[in-house]
């Protein structure tokens, strides 16, 4: 079970790798219980150079011809990146991306760098010269997605979502989608087509392609709304369908380890070149588990993966397939930038999961489905939160606070007896647990 993880450090004498906490580790107490199983990635080796990977995909991209190829001298391009909660090695990837541009003999001030905000919250200068790097001053024009800003409307899919896009995105002739691809936990793997939609798209737009996880005309989530899941998944078909209007005619995402290193690329047809990226992913980070546990101890993997609870959710929901109905789940999440959203924790004024999915069916909101799936977990097992949040706060959506993570395994031993044999997974943000019975 034990596999390559890119955790730096680990604990000494049994060898456990640290847990990712914020910028910082947090050793795993050895004496605490017997001896852990570790759930970790099968990572590959990693390139000699990234900048020559990614050089080589960009060359030979799937589906498509080379991004220079489909340019014009004369036009504008939308180049879309992700925010401050996605990190996608844009600095790294960007001066090879902008090469291909170049060589089309596009101007550098007919780029524009788009922020795929989606309904987060604007990133900062220092933020923003971060996440894109030296190319911030290479005579291209940066500018942040609005979802409530000025829109474009494309039409309609074919499941009735209206299509609302940035207006400023849809000023340009060509777009291209860059990210980074992951298992996402309701529309399967994140990358590919969420950089536009809904990244770039209106917030009505991105509410109805979320509202998707639900079953139509009965209670509970699609069946196939689920991480790691494409085909049949409603949120991921809409999510296309939707993108395809906006007509993107090139992509390129990075695969990364924990540790943020790239360990692969994919670049191409927005569509083709994205389903390739997310098998390979699944071939490294969908572990499989012989059993799920009563004790599991995860990280979401520090930063920006714990960056705020609705992000942290992410390694909640991974970290959750792997535990035992009833069991004891303890997450470690920082939160520093607390809920991520104002409209997320008022919806923990409903107590029970089925009384906030029917004011969610009728009063529609995107962070009530995250309250929703939060709230859903903490009544099936129990889950220990270390993070800087409020005790109070923890307390109101269903879990019990803890400030460190020898507090937290107090708490697990109060609520289990003798601790069992726990399973540790180091990067919950990332590797997704395949116990039996869980593809039923």
């Amino acid at each position: 079970m034990t596999g390559t993880s890119g955790v730096e450090g680990t604990s000494a004498g049994l060898n456990l790798p640290v847990l990712r906490y914020g910028r910082s580790a947090v050793p795993v107490p050895e004496d605490a219980f017997p001896r852990p199983d570790v759930l970790e990635p099968k990572l590959p080796e990693l390139p000699p150079s990234e900048e020559k990977l990614i050089a080589e995909r960009l060359a030979r991209p799937v589906g498509s011809p080379p991004l220079s190829r489909l340019l014009g001298r004369g036009d504008r391009v939308a180049v879309l990146v992700s925010d401050v909660t996605r990190y996608s090695a844009t600095d790294r990837f960007l001066p090879l991306l902008l090469r291909e541009t170049d060589e089309a003999g596009v101007p550098r001030s007919r780029v524009t760098l788009f922020i795929a905000r989606g309904t987060h919250r604007a990133m900062t200068g220092g933020e923003l010269r971060d996440a894109i790097g030296g190319e911030i001053d290479s005579g291209v024009r940066v500018e942040q997605s609005d979802p409530e800003g000025e829109l474009v409307d494309l039409g309609t899919t074919q499941r009735g979502t209206r299509v609302r896009v940035f207006r400023p995105v849809m000023e340009h002739d060509r777009i291209v989608l860059t990210g980074t691809i992951s298992f996402h936990y309701f529309a399967g793997f994140g990358g590919g087509r969420k950089v536009l939609v809904p990244g770039c798209a209106g917030k009505e737009t991105a509410h109805h392609t979320h509202f998707r996880i639900f079953r139509e005309g009965a209670p509970g989530k699609h069946p196939e709304a689920r991480s790691g899941v494409l085909a049949g998944n409603p949120v991921h078909e809409d999510t296309v369908d939707a993108a395809a209007m906006a007509s993107p005619i090139f992509l390129l995402n990075t695969l990364l380890t924990p540790g943020k290193r790239i360990f692969d690329a994919v670049a191409g047809d927005w569509r083709k070149a994205h389903e390739e990226g997310c098998a390979r992913y699944a071939g490294h980070f969908r572990v499989p588990v012989a059993r799920r546990y009563p004790l599991v101890i995860a990280s979401a993997g520090g930063f920006p993966k714990d960056i705020n609870v609705i992000q942290s959710h992410k390694a909640l929901d991974n970290a959750f397939l792997a535990t035992e109905p009833g069991g004891v789940l303890i997450l470690l999440a920082e939160c520093p930038d607390g809920f991520g959203s104002a409209t997320f924790f008022p919806w923990f004024r409903f107590r029970e999961p089925d009384a906030l999915e029917r004011e969610l069916r009728a009063n529609y909101q995107i962070y009530g489905q995250t309250a929703h799936a939060v709230l859903t977990k903490a009544r099936a097992c129990r889950v220990v939160l270390v993070s800087s949040l409020p005790a109070k706060d923890v307390e109101t959506m269903g879990m019990t606070p803890a400030s460190s993570l020898d507090e937290a395994i107090g708490v697990a031993r109060k609520l289990l007896g003798d601790l069992p044999p726990p399973l540790l997974i180091p990067d919950a943000g990332y590797v997704l647990p395949d116990p039996p019975g869980a593809n039923a």
